[in-house]
């Protein structure tokens, strides 16, 4: 049933923000009359949900506990980056939409390119549309109330505060990618979450190691499974062409847009799009080769000119999935998407671009060559003519992996088929619990 946006009512407004009038909800089981006297909806629309503070919103889910019907599952990432892969609990949510799962509700960023294009095609079924973060949880207040459970792979600190403060919320973290580098992110992930809130799915052996040595975690809210999109990769794997292609990306720098055009960072990506001996040697094989820039760099203003790299076909992350599953290498410093590749079997060469600038950045910390090689299997390289060289190699034998080198990315993973199912059982036992 398509209704107005639950901000455009009078006097049981959710918020009085103009800029959300005349915006549309397509939900299935809230019904409105123009003057506000039918409802049919768990809860009465008898209030104004308004909050000026967290405070608030928790004291209100708490008060009204009386009134509350668990029926709802909550499926959101208000993530506020336009370009993104294949969001691990959209495609749970799609899931649940595919098997007739009626409650099943995603929380979903206008703003993203996923949202435009399931508007365009009229798949907006069971979404719940947010046009600007200030009014999130006032929008899905009803919705938090009666949820069966919240299910996220994006961390949201203000999300988790309310979580541990509502003792009959239920949660679950799918995480965005597998916490293997950026073991600073990992630490935080939980910070303001209660111990007994923080269910998590764990998709590597690593990761449960790391959570249960380092971090202490308890056994039974690690949830051994995956991730979602990578049971659409091995979906998508079967209807790839045989074009050949190399995938570049590297993650973000946090430094100055002053200190970014000074550094090596910057420096040593634009000899290596450029480099005369490889994209010789990539024309001779007919091998494309694909750049996609990260999309903190498109926030802090760092333009990619591809009139510069002739031979490099530049994609901004709305390309990233495709390429994951079309191209036969992936170069990165310390990208999660990495694991994408071993996943697929696909080999990885991990170059540490700026290992070597005496700029002390931030993710520096995850760079740890000179510690551990095994870190990045064996195949991570600070100068670009051995890796140049690597490439050539891998190029000639058709992208082929040892069988050692197989092993070592296989045992990264507790699941590579059902993962999706798997997950569904996770949550029917968190759900089910007392």
């Amino acid at each position: 049933m398509l209704i107005t946006n639950l901000s455009s009512f009078k006097n049981n407004s959710i918020s009085n923000n103009s800029s959300l009038l005349n915006k549309e909800y397509i939900q299935n089981d809230l019904t409105f009359n123009n003057n506000n006297k039918t409802y049919n909806n768990p809860i009465e629309f008898n209030k104004k949900y308004r909050f000026s503070s967290f405070s608030g919103l928790i004291n209100q889910l708490n008060k009204d506990s009386n009134i509350r019907q668990a029926k709802y599952l909550i499926f959101f990432d208000f993530y506020t980056n336009p370009y993104c892969n294949d969001i691990n609990s959209y495609l749970l949510f799609e899931y649940y939409i595919k098997n007739n799962e009626s409650d099943a509700y995603y929380v979903i960023n206008t703003g993203t390119d996923l949202y435009k294009e399931l508007y365009k095609k009229n798949k907006t079924k069971n979404l719940i549309p947010i046009y600007s973060y200030g009014n999130l949880f006032q929008v899905i207040y009803p919705y938090l109330l009666n949820s069966k459970i919240l299910v996220n792979s994006y961390i949201d600190l203000n999300m988790q505060k309310i979580i541990s403060k509502v003792k009959y919320l239920k949660y679950l973290f799918l995480t965005h990618a597998i916490g293997y580098f950026k073991t600073k992110i990992i630490s935080e992930q939980f910070i303001f979450l209660n111990e007994d809130k923080r269910n998590i799915i764990v998709s590597s052996p690593y990761e449960y190691d790391f959570y249960k040595n380092k971090l202490k975690y308890r056994d039974k809210y690690m949830h051994k499974a995956g991730l979602p999109r990578y049971d659409k990769l091995n979906l998508a794997q079967k209807n790839i062409s045989e074009n050949k292609c190399i995938l570049i990306s590297f993650t973000y720098r946090k430094y100055s847009n002053i200190i970014y055009n000074k550094s090596l960072y910057k420096k040593n990506l634009e000899i290596l799009l450029n480099n005369t001996s490889l994209i010789s040697f990539l024309k001779s094989k007919n091998i494309d080769l694909i750049y996609i820039q990260h999309h903190f760099d498109f926030k802090r203003k760092r333009p990619f000119n591809p009139n510069i790299f002739p031979y490099v076909k530049y994609r901004n992350q709305t390309f990233l999935s495709h390429y994951i599953q079309q191209c036969s290498l992936f170069i990165t410093d310390f990208s999660t998407i990495s694991f994408d590749f071993m996943f697929l079997e696909k080999p990885v060469l991990f170059y540490l671009i700026d290992l070597k600038d005496n700029i002390n950045f931030e993710e520096k910390e995850y760079m740890k060559f000179d510690k551990t090689k095994d870190l990045y299997f064996e195949n991570a390289f600070t100068e670009q003519e051995t890796l140049i060289e690597k490439i050539k190699d891998y190029a000639i034998n058709d992208f082929k992996l040892k069988d050692e080198l197989k092993k070592k990315y296989n045992s990264m993973f507790f699941y590579k088929t059902n993962i999706t199912e798997r997950i569904v059982q996770i949550i029917n036992n968190i759900t089910n619990s007392l």
